[in-house]
């Protein structure tokens, strides 16, 4: 494998030309050897001088709002309210094009395909951090935009929590803050709007464990807390659900596991685990682990993970995983590629090198994807040195 990336003083835009080996599939027959040329890597925020940057990009493609068919929006975490920026060139190309004014970190948006409650298919829903409430709390809230994006309103709190810390104090369960955090909205097999979250608001039970509330109308109101992975130890913490749809009509729910038993607390660790689910909100018993997403090899993906389905190739499709970080064999953590996988997520996965490098640590925090066209193509953004960086790869045949 030969990697080469050059940028031009004062340029936004990195040529990336890189050739992949023969990749070994989950029961060991060999794809043909894959050549992805020329790929650029372009910037969609750069900060200000002194600004901190952005983290936590979301992109999703509008297919139910009407003139607006194949645009996509995408969103991002920086200071101030959550940026909406638009593409109308299938991601070629990004400007700004609204904000959510009460949201300020770990977005979420959704599109909605069908009626829910009051809301019309094409409604657009924003998740995240509130950047208003109580002193000393944590608020997940929703946003609902009726006209494509152009204009966000409040719409509902997910729930509460307390204050929002992250440190070594809080993971070892000497500090006991009750935050709540890391929403993710989706729909579940009924149709209904799911929201799933982290929380820390049981200490007595659980460091940090992952649940969801299901809206029965919309997003106006919400349901009862349901557990997903919640481990009974007072340190294990899952972290950071993601949930998509596979074209067999399961969900596949990502996330990572920091603290896990047989890790040392610090410096911690962050091994990316799954699980099924027929309907989309019964993930088996919440006690479990899961299973932990790797290669052949015993690679594996490591912290904020990511996963999409694309429909490429028929019949069955392909998982992509991606995280902040790839624990490689004789390497250790690397900063670039993501993780397949074409049997619905059974047996190993497959680890594919993609355009944009970066160092992993603040470098590709809880990065994204979506399949373009007919699904072999996929775009990324990925955030790198407070700037969102963008790029698309071709999946393997």
């Amino acid at each position: 494998m030969k990697a080469v990336a050059l940028k031009p003083a004062g340029s936004s835009v990195v040529m990336v030309s890189l050739t992949l080996g023969a990749l070994m599939g989950s029961t060991g027959e060999t794809w043909a050897q894959v050549r992805l040329n020329q790929y650029t890597v372009r910037t969609m925020y750069a900060p200000a001088e002194g600004e901190p940057g952005g983290s936590y990009p979301r992109v999703i493609q509008l297919r139910h709002v009407p003139g607006s068919e194949g645009q996509l929006l995408a969103t991002f975490a920086r200071r101030g309210a959550l940026p909406i920026y638009r593409s109308t060139d299938d991601g070629e190309t990004w400007a700004p094009f609204s904000e959510v004014p009460g949201l300020r970190e770990q977005p979420s948006l959704l599109e909605l395909p069908h009626q829910a409650g009051e809301f019309p298919a094409g409604t657009i829903y924003a998740a995240g951090l509130a950047r208003s409430g109580a002193p000393n709390t944590t608020s997940l809230q929703v946003y609902v935009s009726r006209d494509g994006g152009r204009t966000w309103n409040y719409l509902s709190t997910i729930i509460e929590g307390g204050r929002g810390v992250y440190d070594a104090a809080q993971r070892a369960g000497d500090t006991k803050e009750t935050p709540v955090w890391e929403p993710y909205l989706y729909l579940d097999a009924r149709g209904r709007l799911v929201a799933y979250y982290s929380s820390e608001q049981q200490k007595d039970r659980f460091n940090q464990f992952l649940a969801h509330k299901i809206s029965p109308d919309g997003g106006r109101t919400w349901g009862e807390e349901e557990l997903d992975v919640a481990i009974p130890d007072q340190l294990t913490r899952p972290g950071m659900s993601i949930v998509a749809r596979m074209g067999n009509g399961q969900y596949f729910l990502i996330y990572e596991v920091v603290s896990k038993e047989g890790y040392a607390l610090e410096p911690r660790s962050n091994p990316v685990h799954f699980k099924i689910s027929d309907d989309g909100v019964g993930f088996g018993d919440a006690a479990s682990y899961g299973t932990l997403l790797q290669d052949r090899r015993r690679q594996f993906l490591w912290a904020t993970p990511y996963v999409i389905w694309s429909p490429y190739p028929a019949p069955n499709g392909t998982l992509v995983a991606s995280a902040r970080g790839v624990m490689r064999e004789n390497v250790g953590q690397v900063g670039n590629g993501v993780m397949i996988n074409r049997n619905f997520g059974q047996g190993y996965w497959t680890l594919l090198e993609t355009p944009i490098w970066y160092v992993p640590g603040p470098g590709g925090y809880s990065q994204t994807m979506i399949p373009l066209g007919d699904g072999r193509e996929i775009l990324q953004l990925v955030p790198v040195d407070g700037h969102i960086r963008y790029a698309r790869f071709r999946l393997p045949d």
